[in-house]
């Protein structure tokens, strides 16, 4: 029982590890989403959170069940509630960190200026976002997912996928 119980927090933890290390990537498109918002002459403040809430939104979606799933499993396996909350407010104090490096690397309008390579950079920190999160999900919730949860993941992966996009084809701001 306890090799059981071992592998059970190791796994958890690798999920947990897995997180942090995508929330780096995906706190730096946070910054440079909201540099990218900034327009000359307008409230940065509006502007900025309506383009930056569905990518938020969209990253909490993805990785809510994910922190469930770990932490439900670090605590099953004894781990100790402050101990995992202490990851997890780690993992936020990282990504609020990351953001703010994200949008001093790159500042309003270095996404227009190929010349620098300010502009090849965000693309790929952005595809490295997107690729830390699809490996994370594929790797270690989706087998998971269906051992526990039967055929009827794929329809509910499907309809968290949904959403996510809805998400972002939500209009937020208006005035333009």
């Amino acid at each position: 029982h306890g090799g059981h119980n071992a592998a059970g927090q190791h796994r958890a933890i690798m999920v947990w590890l897995g997180i942090l290390i995508d929330a780096v990537p995906e706190s730096l498109v946070i910054g440079i989403i909201i540099n990218k918002s900034y327009v000359e002459g307008e409230d940065v403040g509006l502007n900025a959170a309506a383009t930056v809430l569905p990518f938020v939104i969209g990253v909490f979606i993805s990785n809510l069940p994910e922190a469930m799933s770990s932490s439900g499993i670090m605590k099953a396996h004894g781990m100790n509630v402050y101990t995992i909350l202490l990851m997890w407010v780690a993992t936020t104090v990282l990504t609020a960190a990351g953001s703010a490096i994200g949008a001093v690397l790159f500042p309003p309008g270095s996404s227009k200026s190929a010349m620098d390579g300010s502009a090849l950079a965000i693309v790929a920190v952005e595809g490295l976002a997107a690729g830390a999160m699809l490996t994370m999900i594929a790797q270690t919730m989706m087998p998971e997912a269906f051992e526990q949860g039967g055929d009827v993941v794929g329809l509910s992966c499907l309809a968290g996928f949904l959403a996510a996009l809805s998400v972002k084809l939500i209009p937020l701001n208006q005035s333009h």
